[in-house]
């Protein structure tokens, strides 16, 4: 799913995987905002391989990454959207 804000963006992508190691919820996601310059404002996914973040984590813009909760992917995309709106998107 993608949303246009004209010179911004949100695109939700979750998919259903086997459960793994890797992904032991059984699920793969990210939930990006950002410019459409190609400019990260805020990110969440669960790609296991990025480099000294946990499993669940959110990209910031200047950058850095933190770690998260993961209570469930309709949480997690509640709390996504919430952030798109303080960003001043009507959503």
């Amino acid at each position: 799913m993608t949303k246009d804000f004209g010179g911004t963006f949100a695109e939700i992508r979750a998919w259903e995987v086997p459960s793994s190691d890797r992904y032991p919820e059984g699920v793969k996601y990210s939930m990006q905002y950002g410019t459409s310059d190609g400019e990260t404002i805020v990110r969440y996914d669960n790609f296991p391989d990025h480099p000294d973040a946990a499993r669940h984590h959110k990209h910031l813009p200047n950058g850095g990454v933190e770690d998260t909760d993961f209570t469930g992917l309709e949480a997690l995309y509640d709390r996504f959207k919430q952030e798109v709106r303080n960003h001043g998107e009507h959503w």
